[in-house]
């Protein structure tokens, strides 16, 4: 496994298109990362073996020569599919360039599979791009044009597929916007509105293509922001619930012990004991003392138990990703 996270914000001038992260890894049988909210676009590719990639209720069966796309604050999950190891490299980058050459490749989380067979040249790109690590001009510029190449590879493949129908199209439009406007009262019929379609025919369109109704998607994409926001800020319950659309605590209080099986506030309270404790066996550890594995608690709107997510090597390192 070999990578590289780069922490430090971009400059003013960089800040159209900058990379966070590169790297090549394997992950074994049992292995998992996620359920995992990123703020940048990620791309995988694999390399060997099968892999399982979930994604707005959504899940994907991928081997070798294809690749999955993760968009910014999307609640992913992918594993080893089968008894197999797979191998992977991956690029992420940020800026509104990167999300433009995205929508130019046709890729969204409405559509994020794609498929390439020129899987050398990716991973050529990217162990240049690790050979380059250096925070010098010289070898920032070099992985900055080795991205475009990568890009550019991906797009050559694109070029020989058919181009992406409307349908997928109006579904990112719609995801997008619903992304966009989650602290705002939304009904089916006001999007509808918006992207000049019919209601009747957009409510068949998404489910037929996403799995899930519109008003469904928009409860994820709901308790997905509220989880986050539980996780990672001190605001209160009421301005979380705020945040998330919901005029009253109490409208979030119960979606979320419906969908996840436990109330906001005690979902953050095992959170904060989960990671104290978690930091504490960390510095037990590096004391010399035995430190039993501790996980952080992570919920779905598929299991509503407390699970451990990201135990292994390949969410300690791609996963901070």
């Amino acid at each position: 496994m070999d990578k590289i996270k780069f922490a430090a914000m971009p400059t003013e001038h960089e800040n159209r298109l900058y990379l966070t992260t590169i790297g090549e890894a394997e992950m074994m049988p049992g292995q998992v990362c996620g359920p995992r909210v990123r703020s940048y676009c990620l791309l995988h590719y694999i390399t060997k073996g099968k892999c399982k990639f979930q994604v707005n209720g959504m899940t994907y069966h991928l081997q070798a020569g294809q690749g999955f796309f993760i968009a910014p604050d999307f609640e992913t999950r992918y594993e080893t599919d089968g008894d197999e190891p797979w191998n992977y490299i991956w690029v992420g980058a940020a800026g509104e360039e990167m999300k433009h050459l995205m929508h130019v490749l046709g890729l969204s989380q409405a559509n994020p599979i794609f498929s390439c067979h020129q899987g050398d040249r990716l991973v050529h790109c990217v162990r240049d791009m690790l050979q380059h690590r250096q925070m010098t001009m010289t070898d920032h510029y070099f992985r900055m044009s080795t991205l475009y190449r990568f890009i550019a590879i991906l797009s050559e493949e694109r070029q020989g597929n058919q181009p992406l129908a409307s349908v997928n199209s109006y579904i990112a439009n719609v995801m997008t916007y619903v992304r966009h406007h989650l602290h705002e009262h939304m009904s089916t019929a006001e999007i509808a509105a918006t992207m000049n379609l019919n209601r009747s025919y957009l409510s068949s369109l998404f489910r037929s293509q996403t799995g899930m109704t519109l008003r469904s998607y928009i409860q994820l994409c709901r308790m997905t922001r509220a989880k986050y926001l539980l996780e990672s800020t001190h605001l209160s319950i009421a301005s979380i619930a705020e945040s998330c659309g919901y005029e009253k605590s109490d409208s979030l209080n119960r979606t979320f012990r419906k969908t996840y099986g436990i109330s906001p506030a005690d979902y953050r309270k095992s959170f904060l004991a989960d990671q104290t404790q978690s930091s504490r066996q960390t510095h037990h550890a590096r004391g010399g003392g035995a430190a039993k594995p501790t996980g952080v608690v992570r919920l779905t709107a598929q299991n509503a138990q407390k699970k451990r997510a990201c135990t292994s090597h390949a969410d300690s390192n791609e996963g901070k990703i």
